[in-house]
């Protein structure tokens, strides 16, 4: 009886240890490098939100977003925390299948440090800040919340932010959330976006 205990243990110890490896082998490395852009915006530069063009058709790459040349450009969006119901309207588009979307903007990263973002996707996404690719889900997916990714800020300021998007049927899902240095995580809030006039 106390062989089957100590094997029992055994293997409980070792899972324990190959889930630590996984989690530490999938954690990203920080991006840095990335400068805000210049010259800074004056408030009266910039609109509050972020700028999105739409493309309608049935998407399978997110890469195939951004080759899409046929966009008509859509009212902008305030913020990114995007969870319709089944066959509700993605984003600001006014449909609910087939829709791809390029969405373009600023970010203020206004204190120095390093943030941690993850984006909520359904279906493929692909992120950049500051001319940095932070996230890529291309294909077909159920909602699934990336992993952490840590982005280091030595210049406060607005930050270039991309996002290529699309959504195929169902359910549709876009959300952006970060945890500012010293901060709890959080949606990203409308206040942080802009797009140039």
């Amino acid at each position: 009886m106390q062989s089957i205990h100590r094997i029992r243990a055994t293997v409980a110890g070792f899972a324990a240890a190959v889930a630590l490896l996984v989690a530490l082998a999938a954690r990203a490395e920080t991006v840095t490098g990335a400068t805000p852009v210049e010259p800074q915006p004056t408030a009266e530069q910039l609109v509050p939100g972020l700028a999105v063009t739409y493309f309608f058709r049935m998407f399978n790459d997110v890469n195939d977003v951004a080759d899409a040349d046929d966009g008509v450009a859509g009212e902008p969006i305030t913020v990114l925390d995007a969870q319709p119901p089944r066959n509700g309207a993605v984003l600001t588009s006014g449909k609910a299948m087939g829709v791809g979307a390029q969405i373009r903007g600023l970010i203020e990263l206004a204190t120095p440090g390093t943030y941690v973002f993850r984006i909520n996707s359904n279906d493929g996404v692909k992120l950049w800040i500051g001319d940095k690719l932070l996230h890529e889900d291309a294909y077909i997916h159920p909602d699934k919340m990336s992993p952490p990714l840590e982005f280091a800020v030595e210049q406060a300021g607005w930050y270039g932010l991309a996002i290529d998007y699309y959504q195929r049927k169902g359910t549709a899902t876009l959300q952006l959330l970060w945890t500012p240095p010293g901060g709890a995580e959080s949606v990203v809030p409308a206040e942080a976006y802009a797009y140039p006039r």
